[in-house]
């Protein structure tokens, strides 16, 4: 009787551990993957802040060197396109990495979603991109 006792204390025990790391695990990858959400947005972010300062600059070069308003005009609206396909295309990616198990842990299902998400943690992402004086 003692040993029967012992062995199922045992036996749920290790099952006890066991179900306790399965749950502990699954949080962290939770974690995981919001982290690495939030730190994609705030990449996209930065990539849209970098095509904005390209554009202004190579008008005002197309302006230095007398290139036509309407040549001007066509490369805006060109640049916009781009910039529109960009950002849509890079949401959508994301979005398709996600395999089905994880998709409920999507908070965006487009720009303007994946902005107010990203504004919600943007002391994580700040901490996240901030430059360190050690780097």
């Amino acid at each position: 009787m003692e040993w029967g006792l012992f062995t199922l204390t045992f036996i749920f025990g290790y099952i006890t551990c066991k179900l306790l790391y399965f749950l502990k695990a699954t949080r962290t990858s939770f974690h995981i993957i919001r982290a690495s959400q939030l730190v994609a947005v705030g990449l996209l972010v930065q990539s849209m802040e970098d095509f904005y300062y390209a554009k202004v600059y190579r008008m005002e070069k197309m302006i230095e060197s007398g290139e036509t308003d309407h040549n001007i005009t066509a490369f805006s609206y060109r640049m916009e396109e781009e910039v529109s396909y960009f950002k849509k295309r890079s949401i959508q990616t994301l979005i398709d990495l996600h395999p089905d198990v994880f998709k409920q842990l999507l908070e965006f299902e487009d720009w303007p979603a994946a902005m107010k998400f990203l504004e919600a943690n943007k002391e994580i992402v700040a901490s996240f991109l901030a430059r360190r004086k050690d780097d």
